[in-house]
């Protein structure tokens, strides 16, 4: 099984693709140009996250939930950019999951307030993958982890 995790954004989003066994298989970043408006930054990342669908044929695609934060316009917009994303799952037929970033933080290192540079380590030893440029690859491999274990989770919960 392959999962996309989606760190999402307007100005930066990261992506990191997975396999079951937790092998990466490849990660990366979006940046829109600054002189696009919200449109076409969203036209940007929506037409790049469709090459990824195209390229690396998900199971799943695992979205890092929003939060309203200091900046409520931002958050809407971020909101707007995953309805996007839920959107292409449904065209391609292609399974989605939404996860809230401590229930994130409490599936990679038991603790649901930990800080980016915990997410980090954790990602890291989980895959053995040491190539991560930001911290949007590593919180994008964080969320596909995440829905990894909550699916395996869940199938340990039914056969009980």
């Amino acid at each position: 099984m392959k999962v996309i995790g989606i760190d999402p954004g307007i100005n930066k989003v990261g992506y990191g693709i997975i396999e079951e066994d937790l092998k990466v298989i490849e990660t990366g970043i979006f940046i829109p140009s600054k002189k696009l408006n919200f449109e076409g930054k969203i036209g940007f990342l929506l037409k790049n996250i469709e090459i990824l669908i195209e390229k690396f044929n998900p199971e799943i695609i695992s979205i890092e939930e929003i939060y309203v934060a200091k900046n409520t316009q931002i958050a809407l917009k971020i909101g707007i950019f995953t309805g996007g994303i839920i959107g292409l799952s449904v065209l391609k037929n292609i399974k989605f999951i939404l996860i809230p970033p401590r229930e994130i933080k409490q599936l990679i290192t038991g603790n649901g307030g930990a800080t980016k540079e915990q997410i980090k380590f954790m990602v890291e030893n989980l895959t053995s993958y040491l190539n991560f440029k930001n911290f949007e690859e590593t919180d994008a491999v964080a969320v596909a982890i995440s829905t990894i274990f909550k699916l395996k989770e869940n199938v340990i919960l039914y056969k009980r």
